[in-house]
């Protein structure tokens, strides 16, 4: 025999069924059959209707131990879904935990900051203190931004200094290149100015043909030649007569115009390109030049006696200058000085002969 309720407490405890869906711990589809489970209770308890999930009585009385068995499974349903989403938080926390702790320790900067914190939510996660532990994420996160702040600071600070390095690296670069440049356009000019020279230390001041050192060096290289290509090579050495009277009679300036016309005359007169005549010292001349015999070399020396013989030199007195010279052939086997010491015989030979003649040696 039940006890039968006032309206009051029926409404009361039809209130309680019908506020627990409206703060479900279920996902939003176990949320509505829920919600319509805990809805036909209450209606039943108001009304005498039908249980949900239940058979109707033949005679309408409220299943009240039904109703105390729906509420209390439910509950602890919610009890065991609490109970796994603690243990979900937690693994999450715990995980959370971990990569702040590796993040940390990756970090020199956080890791001393956050070293205290995590310590403390790992005591809040065994304690299940959610209000404390929320506070503490919230601190950690407040700690989190303004470390990451100041390091981006720094790293913004970084990242300027390494653009000003590199545009002062850029800038020495321009400035190094400019250097190289005019390092090389110096180069160059002291390089033509060398060759300048050394042109000039082997030219005779006076008379602009080749020196004594050019015509040392020169016949050494036609001698390579000629024992090189097969090519007859012939030295002719000659010597103004009677020139130190001249420079005695007339003086160094009349001396000088003697041996600068007769400079001239010389080089008219053997004008092939590998010709070489040069002023050894003195009045005393030379020329390099390869013939194909001795009779060649013989005609082009009786040519310029006999232009010699037609120049007039306003200078002199009688207006007459003469000369002397030797040749020498190289020969197989020979080498530069045999062939000047050859030649310079037949030179003086001509002089002993009376002058203003040649000789072959």
């Amino acid at each position: 025999m039940q006890t039968a309720l006032p309206d009051a407490a029926l409404e009361t405890l039809a209130a309680v069924f019908r506020a627990m869906p409206h703060y479900p711990l279920f996902d939003e589809p176990s949320a509505a059959a829920l919600y319509g489970d805990y809805e036909g209770w209450a209606l039943h308890l108001l009304t005498g209707a039908p249980p949900p999930g239940l058979v109707a009585a033949p005679t309408p009385q409220r299943q009240w131990g039904q109703a105390q068995l729906f509420f209390r499974e439910h509950r602890l349903a919610e009890q065991v879904r609490v109970q796994h989403r603690e243990r979900e938080y937690s693994a999450l926390a715990q995980d959370l935990l971990v990569a702040l702790r590796d993040a940390s320790a990756a970090s020199g900067e956080l890791e001393g900051a956050f070293d205290a914190s995590l310590q403390r939510v790992q005591a809040l996660l065994a304690s299940n203190s959610v209000d404390r532990l929320r506070a503490e994420f919230a601190g950690m996160a407040a700690q989190l931004r303004s470390s990451l702040a100041s390091q981006r600071t720094t790293l913004e600070r970084q990242v300027g200094e390494l653009r000003e390095r590199l545009h002062a690296a850029e800038q020495a670069k321009v400035e190094s290149e400019l250097r190289a440049r005019e390092l090389g356009s110096t180069l160059a000019e002291l390089r033509q100015a060398l060759d300048e020279a050394r042109q000039q230390m082997q030219i005779d001041p006076l008379t602009r043909l080749y020196n004594r050192g050019a015509f040392d060096a020169a016949l050494r290289r036609y001698v390579e030649i000629s024992q090189a290509s097969g090519q007859t090579l012939a030295l002719v050495l000659l010597d103004l007569d009677h020139f130190k009277a001249i420079n005695d009679r007339y003086g160094h300036p009349v001396g000088d115009a003697v041996l600068t016309a007769f400079a001239d005359l010389l080089s008219r007169s053997f004008l092939r390109a590998d010709d070489f005549v040069a002023r050894c010292g003195g009045e005393e001349f030379a020329v390099l030049l390869f013939v194909s015999d001795t009779a060649q070399v013989a005609r082009l020396i009786e040519t310029l006696f006999e232009r010699l013989r037609g120049l007039r030199l306003p200078m002199l007195q009688d207006g007459v200058l003469t000369c002397s010279a030797g040749y020498a052939l190289l020969g197989p086997g020979g080498n530069g000085d045999d062939l000047a010491r050859r030649a310079d015989q037949a030179l003086y030979q001509a002089k002993r002969d009376g002058r203003d003649r040649f000789n072959a040696a």
